[in-house]
C-alpha cells in the first residue's frame, strides 16, 4: 500500500468514520488515485466545513453586524466590521480616512481587493455581505492552496492535510479575519524550500509576515536548521518528506530565503507607504508607545485581575520573548543525537512567543493547523486542543459583551481563567509536535488484533 489508511491507525478517525459506513472494508482499494484523489477529497471536505462556517456566521449575515448582538451571537467578523469602520466603505485602502485602521499591511490589502470586487460599495448591510461571502469563497482557494501543499509535503502521509481541511476550528475562525491567507503562504513557501526554492519561499513567507508575525519563526528555523545541515556530513532527516537539499548548498539556500522575505516584505509594505503612509500604524503604534494588553494573551491576566501592565512593560517582555524564542531554537538545534525539522522547531519557538505575546486574538488558532497539519499528531490531541480553542472563541465575545450586560456576559475572573487554560492548551499541542521522533515516517498500522476484520483481510490477501 502507498499508505496506511487513516480510519485503520487512528480510532478517533475510525470512530468517526461510523457516519459513511464504518473503516474502509474488505474491497476497498487503496491510494488508486494517488495523492491527487486524496487531495481532491480533502478540498472537497474543507469546502464543506467553510460552508458550516458560513452557517455559523449566520445571524450576523442576515441581520447585520450590530454591537453587542454580534458578540451574544459569536458571529464577529473583522472583514464586514472594518469595512463600514473605515474608507473600505468608499473602496480605498483601510488607512486612509480620518481614523486609520491597525489593520496588517497584507490584511488590509486584501480587505481593500475585496472591497474593489464586491458588486456593492457603502456601509449598509448589503456590502457587509457581499464582503463576507467574496471571502468565504476566497478561503475555498486559500485552503486548497494550504491542503495541495500539506499532501506535496506529506507523500507517505498525505491524509494529514485532514488537520487542515477538516479541523472543528475552521468553522469558528476562518471567516473571522483574513488569517487563513497568511497560513496558506507559509504552507507554500514550506512546499517551495522542500523543493529547493530558496528565493521563493523567502518571498512567500514575507508576504506571510505581513499577516501575522508567526511566519518569521518559520524563517528562524529554515535558517537554524540548514546551518546545521552545513556542518553536517550528509543531508538530515526532518520533517519535509522527499529531497533534502545537499549539506553544502543549505546555508546558501537560506540565505537566499532570508533576502527574498525582506524583498517580498518589502514589495508591498513600499508601494503602500507611497500611496498611504499610514499604513504601518498598527506597527508604528505598538513600537512607538507600546499598547495596553489584548484579547487571549497571558499579559491580559493582570489587567482581568485588576492589576494591569504598562503599555512599555508589555511591548517589553513581548520583545524578551521573541529573543528567548531564538535562543530556544539555536539550543534545541545544537543538541547532539537528535535531528530536528523546520515545522517542530517553529513549533517549540512559537510556544515560547505565546507564553509572552501582548496579543493573541481568536483567530491566531488558525496558525496552530500548520504544525498540526505537518505533524504526525493522532486526531485525539488536535480535538482536545480544539475543544479549548472553541471555549476561548465563545467566552472573548461573551466577556466582550460583559460590559452591556454583566448579567449575561462572562466576567473578567472567568474570563481570565480561560485565557490560562487556552495558553497551556497552545504549549501542550505545540510540545508535542516537538516531541514527536520522526513526523516524516510512515505511520504504523494498529495492532491486527485491533483492527477491523475487513482491514485484516485485506492486509492478508
Amino acid at each position: 500500500m502507498p499508505w496506511v489508511v487513516p480510519s485503520w491507525a487512528d480510532p478517533v478517525v475510525a470512530r468517526a468514520t461510523g457516519v459513511l459506513g464504518g473503516p474502509l472494508g474488505r474491497y476497498a482499494v487503496v491510494g488508486a488515485r494517488g495523492l491527487a484523489g486524496v487531495a481532491a477529497v480533502l478540498v472537497a471536505l474543507g469546502a464543506a466545513v467553510l460552508a458550516l462556517g458560513v452557517w455559523q456566521k449566520g445571524h450576523c449575515l442576515m441581520k447585520g453586524w450590530s454591537t453587542p448582538d454580534q458578540f451574544w451571537r459569536a458571529c464577529y467578523s473583522d472583514l464586514p466590521v472594518v469595512h463600514v469602520s473605515s474608507a473600505l466603505a468608499d473602496r480605498q485602502l483601510p488607512w486612509a480616512g480620518g481614523v486609520p485602521s491597525t489593520q496588517p499591511p497584507l490584511s488590509g490589502l486584501a480587505m481593500w481587493l475585496l472591497a474593489r470586487v464586491s458588486p456593492e460599495a457603502g456601509s449598509g448591510t448589503g456590502a457587509q455581505q457581499w464582503v463576507l461571502v467574496l471571502w468565504a469563497l476566497a478561503c475555498v482557494l486559500l485552503l486548497a492552496a494550504g491542503v495541495l501543499a500539506v499532501v506535496a509535503l506529506r507523500p507517505r502521509r498525505p491524509w494529514q492535510a485532514a488537520h487542515l481541511a477538516a479541523s472543528p476550528v475552521l468553522v469558528t475562525l476562518a471567516l473571522v479575519s483574513t488569517d487563513l491567507l497568511g497560513v496558506s503562504l507559509t504552507l507554500l513557501a514550506l512546499w517551495a524550500w522542500r523543493r529547493g526554492h530558496g528565493w521563493g519561499a523567502g518571498v512567500l513567507l514575507g508576504l506571510a509576515s505581513l499577516v501575522r508575525p508567526f511566519p518569521l519563526l518559520v524563517l528562524l528555523a529554515i535558517v537554524l536548521v540548514a546551518a546545521r545541515r552545513g556542518r553536517d556530513d550528509g543531508p538530515s532527516h526532518d520533517d519535509m518528506a522527499g529531497r533534502h537539499l545537499d549539506p553544502p548548498a543549505a546555508p546558501l539556500r537560506a540565505g537566499q530565503a532570508v533576502v527574498g522575505a525582506v524583498l517580498g516584505a518589502l514589495a508591498v509594505v513600499v508601494p503602500l507607504l507611497l500611496l498611504e503612509p499610514r499604513s504601518l500604524t498598527a506597527v508604528t503604534q505598538w513600537w512607538g508607545s507600546g499598547t495596553a494588553a489584548g484579547y487571549g494573551a497571558l499579559q491580559m491576566v493582570p489587567d482581568l485581575m485588576g492589576s494591569p501592565l504598562l503599555p512599555l512593560t508589555s511591548t517589553v517582555v513581548a520583545v524578551v520573548g521573541w529573543l528567548a524564542a531564538a535562543g530556544l531554537g539555536v539550543w534545541l538545534v545544537g543538541r547532539p543525537g537528535r535531528r530536528l525539522g523546520e515545522a517542530q522547531l517553529a513549533a517549540a519557538m512559537t510556544a515560547v512567543v505565546v507564553l509572552t505575546a501582548p496579543s493573541l486574538s481568536v483567530q491566531s488558532g488558525l496558525w496552530v493547523l500548520v504544525f498540526l497539519a505537518l505533524s504526525a499528531r493522532p486526531w485525539g490531541e488536535h480535538l482536545v486542543w480544539a475543544l479549548v480553542e472553541t471555549l476561548h472563541f465563545v467566552a472573548t465575545w461573551l466577556h466582550i459583551a460583559f460590559a452591556s450586560d454583566p448579567g449575561r456576559g462572562l466576567p473578567p475572573e472567568t474570563y481570565a481563567l480561560v485565557v490560562t487554560l487556552r495558553a497551556a492548551a497552545w504549549v501542550w499541542v505545540l510540545w508535542r509536535v516537538w516531541d514527536e521522533a520522526d513526523p516524516g515516517a510512515p505511520p504504523r498500522a494498529r495492532p491486527a488484533a485491533s483492527r477491523p476484520a475487513d482491514a485484516l483481510a485485506l492486509e492478508q490477501g
